[in-house]
């Protein structure tokens, strides 16, 4: 067994640092620049986002011809680097627009064909340590984004979305270190895309893996319901619990110090659990700091919640990656990772309007708040009986 970081991965860590601190900062800072032009533009933002992840599935359908990865992921950060640049330009037209549909395209087929080839750069046993690197420096690109931002916010846009394309174009280059990498079953693709063919071919290939649709399914549901907290949270801390708006900044940054702190332990420490037992138990402390946050009373106790949201988050998703990057084939782990990238926000979309939708009818955000953990508890537990029964019985049919 060979070790976790060499000449053939070490390349990703260095792209997802840099780019990633391009790709926080610029959604920052144009979410400062278009809430100055209108509310409106702020939810056409949001839109044009949902869009082009839905259009990344036939974009990356195409992409795949594209047999050698590395140039393809080259290729797009190039891409997106122009844009960036040329944003600033566009600020007060409706191309602006057009320009943000190319990054989410752009940057949703990148994410999914890099986590798809992981598998050809890092041995198997190695794969938790890797994966929790990969969050532990986006973590780091979480906090210097927007500082970038914060420090620049007297200089004009231009100078601002020039740093980012600056910075896209080093994590391009800081690609050209990997290894030539070609997936190996997609040599003969149909030429037509259809979204619903390819999910229940996905649907039936997950079923043939024991537990991989049911964790993938449970998987959205908690991450959708934790990014429905997330998007008025600041309204529930603030107002509901009491804390101050100097309070709500300083747990922000006790939040991304515990992502950190988490991954980084993932990163180095070897765990000796099966990816099953390490999912289960991060799903349970992920559902434990949303009832943690909704009971809050003080400021230490949303510290707690915030603690057992980084571990718990950290913990699923690093070993639902590994249980992809395992159980699935090349093409089947890309299609996967694409879809699961569109569902996520679709849903995130659906959920945030939702609970806006709640509000405006009078309902208070704790008793909404109570609502969301409460339907996502049910779900889960619900998910994980019929995948215990399901198990059961795969049993007895063999044993007869």
């Amino acid at each position: 067994m060979g070790h976790v970081y060499q000449k053939r991965n070490i390349p990703i860590l260095f792209n997802r640092l840099i780019s990633l601190t391009a790709q926080y900062g610029y959604t920052v800072a144009l979410n400062i620049i278009l809430a100055k032009v209108s509310v409106n533009a702020v939810l056409f933002l949001w839109c044009t986002k949902v869009l082009g992840s839905l259009l990344s599935l036939p974009a990356n359908h195409q992409a795949s011809r594209l047999q050698n990865k590395k140039w393809l992921l080259i290729g797009l950060e190039l891409a997106k680097a122009v844009i960036f640049i040329a944003l600033p330009l566009l600020i007060h037209q409706m191309t602006l627009f057009l320009g943000v549909l190319l990054i989410e395209m752009m940057s949703d087929v990148f994410n999914g064909n890099l986590m798809a080839l992981i598998p050809k750069v890092v041995d198997r046993p190695n794969l938790t340590q890797f994966n929790a690197a990969i969050t532990s420096v986006g973590s780091v690109a979480y906090f210097l984004g927007p500082l970038l931002v914060g420090l620049l916010q007297k200089q004009p846009a231009t100078f601002l979305f020039d740093s980012y394309g600056g910075i896209t174009v080093i994590g391009a280059l800081t690609l050209l270190r990997l290894p030539a990498i070609r997936f190996e079953d997609q040599a003969s693709r149909p030429c037509q895309f259809s979204l619903m063919k390819h999910f229940f071919k996905m649907i039936r290939r997950l079923l043939s893996v024991d537990g991989l649709l049911a964790f993938l399914v449970i998987y959205l549901l908690l991450d959708n319901m934790g990014t429905g907290m997330d998007s008025f949270e600041v309204l529930f801390v603030t107002k509901v619990v009491g804390i101050t708006s100097a309070q709500y900044a300083f747990s922000l940054s006790f939040l991304a110090v515990a992502f950190l702190l988490t991954s980084t332990i993932l990163a180095t420490v070897r765990l000796r659990v099966k990816n099953i037992t390490g999912f289960q138990v991060g799903g349970v402390i992920y559902i434990t700091y949303a009832i943690g946050l909704v009971a809050s009373r003080n400021f230490w106790m949303v510290l707690f919640s915030y603690a057992l949201l980084a571990l718990g988050a950290v913990l699923m998703g690093t070993m639902l990656d590994n249980l992809i990057q395992i159980g699935l084939n090349d093409r089947d782990r890309l299609q996967l990772l694409m879809l699961e990238g569109v569902f996520s926000n679709i849903l995130a979309a659906v959920t945030v309007f939702s609970l806006g939708l709640f509000q405006n009818i009078g309902f208070g955000i704790k008793p909404v708040y109570i609502g969301l953990v409460s339907v996502t508890i049910i779900g889960y537990v619900g998910i994980e009986i019929v995948r215990i029964f399901n198990r059961n019985q795969s049993k007895e049919s063999s044993k007869n």
